[in-house]
C-alpha cells in the first residue's frame, strides 16, 4: 500500500511539472514576484466538495471546536496552538534551504531547538530573544522556483487548495521529519486539523454569515492570502536602501 501511495505520489508530481511546464511557454514573467491567477475549471466538483465540508463541519467539527474554545482559557490555546506551529518549523527551515534563504533556516532551526527544549514549544521563548517566526512552506517554494499554481482545488475535509499548494503539502507528510518519527502519527495529524480550524474559527463564522457566494468568497480569500505572503516575503528580501542627510 505505501509503495502504491507513493507511486500515485510521483505520477501527482509529474503531472505537476508537465503542467508548469505547459504554462510557462504561454506566460511571460515580466517580474520578480510571480502572483497566482485563479484558474478553476473544476468549479462544480469544487462547489460539491465544499458543501460537503460545510455539512461535516456543522454535524462533526464545529461543536467540537465551539466546546474547545468555550472550555479552554486563553493561554491554553494559545499554547495548543504554539505546540503545533512549533512542529512545522524543521519543515519551514527545510523550504528555506530550497530558497536559498539560509539564514532563515538556521533560525527556523535554533526556533525549533530553544522552544522545544524549554516548553516542548507550548510557549515561544524563541519569540521573546528575537528569533521571529518567519512562515514559508514547500507550496511557496515551488511558487519561488516558477511553479504555477495550477487549477483551484477544494480538497475533502481539508478546504481550499491548488495543484501547486496540495503537491506542497503531499510532500510535507513524506519528508517532515517529526510527523514521521513520532508515535501515533494519525492523532498527532487530526491534533494539528482541529488546532488549524480552531485559529480561523471566527473567519468561517463571518463567511457564514455572510449572504455572498461562500464559494467565491473563500476561492477569493485563498488566493488573496497565498499571493500576500509570497509579496510580503519578497518585500522583505529587497536590498535596504540607503539614505543619505546632508
Amino acid at each position: 500500500m505505501i509503495k502504491l501511495f507513493k507511486v500515485i505520489l510521483f505520477q501527482f508530481l509529474l503531472s505537476l511539472l508537465f503542467f508548469n511546464a505547459a504554462n510557462s511557454e504561454e506566460t511571460a514573467i515580466n517580474t520578480s514576484v510571480q502572483y497566482d491567477e485563479i484558474y478553476d475549471p473544476f468549479e462544480p466538483v469544487n462547489r460539491a466538495i465544499l458543501g460537503f465540508n460545510f455539512f461535516i463541519d456543522d454535524v462533526a467539527i464545529r461543536p467540537v471546536i465551539k466546546t474547545y474554545k468555550y472550555i479552554a482559557p486563553e493561554p491554553i490555546e494559545i499554547g495548543v496552538s504554539n505546540f503545533f506551529s512549533n512542529l512545522k518549523e524543521p519543515i519551514r527551515g527545510m523550504s528555506f534551504v530550497l530558497q536559498g534563504e539560509f539564514m532563515k533556516s538556521l533560525n527556523s532551526v535554533g526556533r525549533f531547538t530553544i522552544n522545544s527544549l524549554t516548553s516542548l514549544g507550548a510557549f515561544d521563548l524563541a519569540s521573546r530573544i528575537g528569533m521571529t517566526k518567519n512562515e514559508t512552506d514547500l507550496g511557496l517554494t515551488l511558487a519561488k522556483g516558477g511553479f504555477s499554481s495550477g487549477p483551484y482545488i477544494v480538497v475533502p475535509i481539508i478546504g481550499p487548495s491548488n495543484l501547486r499548494d496540495l503537491g506542497g503539502n503531499v510532500v510535507e507528510m513524506f519528508v517532515d521529519p517529526i510527523s514521521n518519527n513520532v508515535p501515533n502519527r494519525t492523532y498527532l495529524s487530526i491534533g494539528n486539523g482541529l488546532n488549524a480550524r480552531v485559529e480561523v474559527d471566527e473567519e468561517i463564522d463571518q463567511v457564514r454569515e455572510m449572504s455572498t457566494d461562500r464559494y467565491e468568497l473563500i476561492k477569493s480569500v485563498y488566493y488573496q492570502n497565498r499571493n500576500s505572503q509570497l509579496e510580503e516575503d519578497f518585500v522583505q528580501n529587497l536590498p535596504t536602501p540607503k539614505i543619505y542627510i546632508d
